[in-house]
Order: C-alpha cells, then sequence, then structure tokens
C-alpha cells in the first residue's frame, strides 16, 4: 500500500473539530464528533512532517504546523478537541501530512462532552487511488443491533480539482442502484455522503459503493456505519484487491455476544460463480472452547456480479457458525475480491470493524501506531499479529515504545522494552493490554499505564490489526479497531 517519496502526503478523510455536528437529526447520526490522530514514523531515522487542515469547503482551517519524529515507532498525537493541539473551529474537513519519508496514521473519531459514547477508527491514507470500494453501507437498514445506515466521506487526493463519482450497487446482484456525482472538489477537500438523508428515492437496505476520480485523479474514502443510537463501525475502502485475504479475528456467539460478520465484496470486473469466493475458518489453538469447535468452510451460494457482495454473518446463521466460536479466516476466490470484518457486541452498542489483510503482503514489519495498557480513563488497546506464511512458523521480535509526548506518566514502569516470540504457519498472535498480567494473550512486559507504540519484526510476512477500548464506561459504544502499518514491501 504504501509507496513514498520525498514530501509523501498522507490523507486523512474527515477528521472533525470539537462540537462538529457530523450530519443533521434527520441522517445517519445527531452526535456531535470529535477526533485525534496518532501519527508514527515508518523509517528508522529523522523525519520531518507538517499538517495541513482544509474545512470541508476547501479552505485552510488553521496555520500549518510542523513535527519531528526521530526513530522508527516514535509517535505523536494530535487531538483537535484540545486547545493546545491547534484550537480548531468548529466543523468538519481533512488533514493532509506531508513528510521527508513514509509516516503512518490511526484516527479516532469519538463523541465527548457528556454524550453517551459513540466512537470508530480509521488508519490514514498513504496515496490515493482511482477507485475505491465499499463492501457494506446501508439505508435504515435491519439488524439485529437496531437500524443500521452509513455515511460515506470521500476526500480529493489529487493535486487538482476533480469530479468524484459514487455508485451504489444491490449488495447481492452488484445491480446499479444509484449514482451521484461531486463535481470540482478541490485539492484535499472532502464531501460527505449520508445514505439516510441524501440518497432520495433509494430503497431501504443494504448495499456496496465504489467511488472513483475523474480522469488523472485519485480518491481517498472512509466510511461510518452506524447501527442503532450509539454504536459506529469506521472503515477505509479498498484501493487494492486480490485473490487472497487473511481475517486474524472472526468470532460467532461469544458469551459476551461478540460476533465477526465477514462481508466480501466482487471488484473483478466480471461475474463471480457460486462457489467461487471460499471462506475457510480455523479455530484459534487457545480457544477456551470445551469442547473444541469445528473448522468452518463456506462458499457464496449464488453468482455476485462485479461490485456486489456475499456476506456472512454468525449474528443470524447458526447453522454454518456454532455458539462460542472464535478463530482466524482466510478467503480466497478465483477472480479479485476485497474483505472486512465487523465485529459487534449485538446485546450492547459496541461495534467496530477492520479491513482484511492482503494475502501477497511480502512485508516483515509492521507497526502498530497506538498502544494502551489500561490507562487510568479505562482506555486500553489489544492488538492481533497474523503470521502470512501458510508453511513456515514467524519468529517475532516485538518493540514496545514508550510516547515521546509525555503521556505516560512518571514512575509508570517499563514502556519500552523488546522480547521475542514465535508464532505458528498461518497463525496469530495476540497482545491484549486490556487485561491484567498472568491472564492469556497478557502484556506483562510493559506496564499499567504505558502508552507507545509497537513495532513487530518477523522472518516471514507478517501484519496486524488493533482494537482500542475505552473499559468500564457503562453505555454507549466505546469499540474501535483498524489495521497496521507494514514497512518496506513494494506489495504494500
Amino acid at each position: 500500500m504504501f509507496n513514498f517519496r520525498k514530501s509523501a502526503a498522507l490523507a486523512l478523510a474527515s477528521v472533525v473539530a470539537a462540537s462538529m455536528v457530523v450530519s443533521a437529526s434527520a441522517a445517519s447520526t445527531s452526535k456531535n464528533l470529535s477526533s485525534n490522530f496518532t501519527l508514527v514514523n515508518l523509517v528508522d531515522g529523522v523525519n520531518n512532517g507538517e499538517i495541513q487542515y482544509v474545512k470541508d469547503n476547501g479552505s485552510q482551517w488553521i496555520a500549518p504546523q510542523t513535527f519531528k519524529l526521530n526513530t522508527l515507532g516514535d509517535q505523536i498525537i494530535k487531538r483537535q478537541y484540545d486547545p493546545n493541539d491547534g484550537n480548531l473551529s468548529a466543523g468538519s474537513g481533512s488533514v493532509v501530512v506531508s513528510t521527508d519519508g513514509p509516516v503512518g496514521a490511526v484516527v479516532q473519531i469519538q463523541a465527548r462532552n457528556g454524550q453517551v459514547a459513540t466512537s470508530g477508527a480509521y488508519i490514514g491514507v498513504s496515496q490515493g487511488a482511482a477507485t475505491a470500494n465499499v463492501p457494506l453501507v446501508a439505508k435504515n437498514g435491519g439488524s439485529a443491533s437496531g437500524t443500521a445506515n452509513s455515511q460515506i466521506i470521500m476526500q480529493n487526493a489529487s493535486s487538482g480539482n476533480t469530479t468524484i463519482h459514487l455508485e451504489l450497487f444491490a449488495l447481492a446482484t452488484g445491480a446499479s442502484a444509484f449514482t451521484k456525482d461531486f463535481a470540482n472538489v478541490l485539492p484535499n477537500q472532502s464531501v460527505e455522503f449520508d445514505l439516510q438523508s441524501d440518497a432520495g428515492s433509494l430503497a431501504d437496505g443494504f448495499y456496496s459503493a465504489s467511488v472513483s476520480a475523474g480522469a488523472g485523479g485519485q480518491v481517498a474514502v472512509v466510511s461510518n456505519f452506524f447501527t442503532g443510537a450509539n454504536a459506529m463501525q469506521t472503515f477505509n475502502a479498498f484501493t487494492n484487491s486480490g485473490t487472497k485475504w487473511f481475517l486474524p479475528l472472526v468470532t460467532s456467539r461469544l458469551p459476551n455476544s461478540l460476533s465477526g460478520p465477514v462481508t466480501i465484496q466482487n471488484v473483478s470486473g466480471g461475474s463471480i460463480p457460486a462457489g467461487q469466493i471460499h471462506l475457510d475458518c480455523i479455530e484459534d489453538p487457545s480457544s477456551l472452547a470445551n469442547p473444541h469447535k469445528p473448522n468452518i468452510n463456506l462458499t457464496n451460494p449464488a453468482a455476485i456480479s462485479n461490485g456486489g457482495s456475499v456476506a456472512f454473518n454468525p449474528v443470524t446463521d447458526s447453522t454454518n457458525w456454532p455458539d462460542g466460536w472464535v478463530g482466524s479466516c482466510k478467503v480466497t476466490s478465483t477472480a479479485n475480491v476485497v474483505a472486512f470484518v465487523q465485529l459487534r457486541f449485538v446485546t450492547g452498542d459496541r461495534a467496530g470493524a477492520y479491513e482484511g489483510i492482503l494475502g501477497t503482503s511480502t512485508a516483515k514489519v509492521v507497526v502498530i501506531p497506538l498502544i494502551a495498557k489500561q490507562l487510568s480513563n479505562g482506555f486500553a488497546s489489544a492488538v492481533t499479529i497474523q503470521n502470512l506464511s501458510e508453511s513456515q512458523p514467524n519468529h517475532v521480535t516485538l518493540s514496545y515504545k514508550g510516547s515521546i509526548d509525555g503521556s505516560n506518566p512518571p514512575n509508570t514502569g517499563p514502556c519500552t522494552t523488546s522480547f521475542a516470540t514465535d508464532i505458528p504457519a498461518n497463525g496469530s498472535f495476540i497482545q491484549n493490554h486490556r487485561v491484567a498480567d498472568g491472564v492469556p494473550n497478557s502484556v506483562p512486559q510493559i506496564a499499567k499505564g504505558c502508552v507507545g507504540s509497537l513495532t513487530v519484526t518477523g522472518n516471514q510476512p507478517v501484519n496486524a490489526f488493533v482494537q482500542l477500548d475505552f473499559l468500564g464506561v457503562p453505555a454507549g459504544d466505546t469499540f474501535m479497531a483498524h489495521d497496521a502499518f507494514t514497512v518496506n514491501a513494494a506489495s504494500d
């Protein structure tokens, strides 16, 4: 995915300021959402950069800010609701980060200031693309977690004005259901489309989407998927595709109600016949299920036209998905597809989503921009590291680095440390910073209260995804998920 150059631009679509009303009360959410983002150095050396804030009308929001990162894994956190981080006026817009070398970014979007919690997270886009695909969107869709609605935020990642074209497809058939053009979008400007309020006569239900730029243009796209009054899943649209994807964590009706529906979109340009998309899932060997559950092997039951999607949903499918199943899955197809996972606590509001990991990656270094271990406000993370080799174990070194912006309280204990472990072929390894030391998957090597980054270096290709959560919050959605960043792999 990364192809950095001198002064490479990292586009962060839909970064919003304090007290911003993201949508009117008739649209997908009435919440006032605020954002922060974390930047992490992906080069082992000094990296100078500049942050530009752009309002949704394309104008400059505040004066550009400069920053400096010294070594691999160094991070800074910019909180748009904090006057010390720019004092942005209420509104919405985008951010562009220009750097000497590669950086990664994760954006958190939250309802703050006494509102019932709503939150989501996504990663910044290092390079725009002519087309971006969204496997699942909704307009007043019915679900076990409440009515589902989507927003699609589209940023012009080009150096000149462009037209952004949006098309929605019927989920199963791929038939075109809605189109809209946004003309003369300025460089770095973002435009928002809310299915609930902006899709006119489009019938209620679930769809997939494709976003494209005019000739020579590029876009960066994220989507917010709302369910009920509080839950939000934020995820990146796909600008790459392939015939093999890894999904490090999928669950089925766990005792805490967590399930992980998988949605796979056909982006091949043609129809994919029935039985040609395979979802093969292996139970996590550390699962506490007793007796252990069987592996799961499913295929698309009908042909899928280009643009359409197939969903494998353990929330409602008790025939193929046993209760209490937890493990990882692999998607293979005879033609190009994309895949993502929703992580939904069905009996509550908490929900997150992450994008599948492309199976052709050759990167042996992955960086997680933000980790936190049981902070005093309840914030904590968990990282699932995936060995992309299907035949060889992966000897990985995990290097934790405490934050350089003073986030760690004094006398916390070790926040910067390294240690090694082995991940079996086709397997994954969890670093759960949410639990106390001694619990399975806990991380006693760093202290409670630590904030920082994590770099994983393997002798086989490796990747990861991250869960972020505010534990102990009594109501709302505090749960977020996002992918990590690979380093020095041309195919990424």
